[in-house]
């Protein structure tokens, strides 16, 4: 499209200007229709347009040019003078431009549907949970809350109080047990001090006991020496006796000497029997002298006088010797008696000693096992009181540790995941989970569940994309992940239906805003879409066509 130049020095009119530059435009169009109308022509046309001076009526404003649409007659419902025009009058080669045009673009199409691919997702929702598993704060037994200390999403730190159960009861009942332990030492005390005083008597008195029998073991060891000696004694005299007796059996009423001198006289005697004999017949044959005669009869006569004193000399010593014999035979049987019944006596005070050393002895040890069982019995209840001590020092173990469970405390550095107080009163059961604290400097991951529906084909390995519900994937994009664990049974939600658990490990854990990270947070919930394959473009048009074949096919 030309313009025709514009002649200097020369004013124009507006309808001139409009009707020079463009002499195809109709003639009644104003010039701020003709203007616009040209620029349509131009865009619709394309080409670089140039400058179109528009002449401005006298007085007129520097208003902008109204948008063409206003131009339109929407109550007539026709296109605006410059389509209409470019209507009427369209271009030689328009067919061959809209034939190209779509010849290139169903091949383009034909492109992007062969080569490009559309990925099939499993949509999973879930959110940010420390990866491995959260530390639980489970009360050991029950008890109603009494303060709450901390709140769902707060810092906390290891050993921190997360909420207090009633502690009056259990701190009676160790107050109780510390009671009843103090009682129990004293009484400790008290058996032990028997105890010694037990054993210090029973020790004292087996003191004096051994004292006591060694003393009569000294006493019947002297009474048997002495029985002993009298014993011996008794058989000396014994032994004399017998000697005194076989001595006095063996006494002869002569001695041999005397028997010797009386034999000898016997024999003078006969010898001058004889000399008187024969002096006696010479004296009658007057041969001798009678005075021979009578001094032998005098010598016969002294002769046997020697003879009677002799014999009556023997019999006097024999006789005295035989008395005194006798005397010392009863007076040693006398001493014999007396010694045997100092024997006797001896004997009877070595049993009697004996028998008082048995009883002694039984006493002794009646005495000693009364002691003993005194103090197996003292001992039995001390060892009973202390086991008692024992036994009540687990139970204030276990009350301290009972009260001390009353204080539920965190177990870690972490955040307070949830919370499952409400308010003070509440009772809580065994093993019920009050609070979940995700620890710090471990790994965040997602945990999600995804409908049975979707979860057929998924598997470990697969990749995800995460989009965070705190950060909008549109402002940060999303988070690639990969499956790591998938649950092997299915769980029942309410909203859901079946559903399975996935655990998706996170590429990064952080976004970035204004060049700076933010780090995730515990508790974020999260979607994600798993990529359970990639299909052409193709394919997937083509399906609803397979789709009605098959079914065709079916019929």
């Amino acid at each position: 499209m030309k313009f025709p130049p514009k002649s200097s020095g020369t004013s124009q009119t507006p309808a001139e200007i409009s009707n020079s530059s463009d002499p195809k435009l109709p003639p009644d169009l104003s010039v701020e229709e003709k203007a616009t109308s040209r620029q349509e022509s131009t865009s619709l046309y394309g080409g670089v347009a140039g400058s179109i001076p528009v002449a401005r009526l006298p007085g007129s404003s520097s208003s902008p040019i109204p948008n063409p649409s206003s131009t339109v007659d929407t109550k007539s419902g026709r296109w605006s003078p410059s389509v209409q025009s470019l209507l009427d009058q369209p271009p030689a080669n328009l067919p061959l431009r809209f034939i190209l045009g779509g010849v290139a673009f169903f091949v383009a199409f034909g492109a992007w549907a062969w080569f490009g691919t559309i990925e099939e997702v499993g949509k999973a929702t879930g959110k940010l949970v420390p990866e491995g598993a959260t530390y639980k704060v489970q009360p050991v037994g029950s008890g109603k809350v009494s303060r709450i200390v901390v709140k769902e999403g707060q810092e906390i730190k290891a050993g921190q109080i997360v909420a207090e159960l009633d502690t009056d009861l259990a701190q009676k009942e160790l107050e109780r047990l510390k009671e009843a332990i103090s009682s129990y030492q004293n009484e400790v005390i008290q058996k032990q001090s028997l105890l010694s005083q037990a054993e210090m008597e029973a020790k004292t008195r087996a003191e004096i006991s051994a004292a006591e029998q060694l003393s009569q073991r000294s006493a019947i060891a002297l009474a048997r020496e002495k029985a002993l000696t009298t014993r011996q004694l008794i058989a000396q005299q014994q032994s004399e006796l017998r000697a005194y007796q076989s001595r006095r059996y063996h006494l002869q009423p002569i001695s041999s000497a005397s028997q010797e001198y009386l034999d000898q006289l016997k024999n003078e005697l006969t010898s001058n029997q004889e000399r008187l004999d024969r002096l006696k017949t010479l004296e009658n044959e007057g041969a001798v002298s009678k005075e021979f005669v009578f001094q032998a009869e005098r010598e016969i006569r002294e002769i046997e006088q020697r003879i009677t004193q002799t014999r009556l000399q023997e019999v006097t010593n024999v006789s005295e010797k035989l008395f005194d014999a006798d005397q010392s035979l009863r007076d040693l049987a006398s001493r014999l008696t007396e010694n045997q019944g100092a024997l006797v006596t001896r004997n009877k005070e070595v049993e009697q000693l004996e028998a008082q050393l048995a009883q002694k002895q039984a006493e002794a040890n009646t005495t000693q096992i009364q002691a003993q069982q005194k103090i197996k019995q003292l001992e039995l209840e001390i060892a009973q009181t202390k086991a008692k001590i024992a036994d009540t020092r687990n139970q204030i173990a276990a009350a301290q540790a009972k009260l001390k469970d009353n204080y539920l405390k965190a177990p870690v550095d972490g955040v307070v995941l949830s919370l499952n107080l409400k308010n003070p009163g509440e009772v809580l059961q065994p093993g019920q989970t009050v609070a979940e604290i995700a620890p710090h400097g471990v790994s965040l991951v997602l945990s999600a569940v995804i409908p049975n529906r979707e979860a057929g084909l998924i598997k470990t390995g697969m990749p995800v994309h995460v989009k965070l519900d705190a950060y909008p994937y549109q402002d940060y994009g999303v988070i690639p992940g990969e499956v790591t664990v998938i649950s092997a049974d299915a769980k029942s939600n309410e909203q859901l239906g079946p559903v399975y658990t996935v655990e998706v490990k996170l590429e990064r854990d952080y976004v970035t805003d204004n060049q700076q990270k933010v780090q995730f947070k515990a508790g974020q919930t999260a979607t994600a879409d798993i990529v359970i394959r990639r299909r052409r473009i193709a394919d997937v048009l083509l399906d609803p066509i397979r789709q009605l074949q098959k079914d065709g096919m079916d019929l």
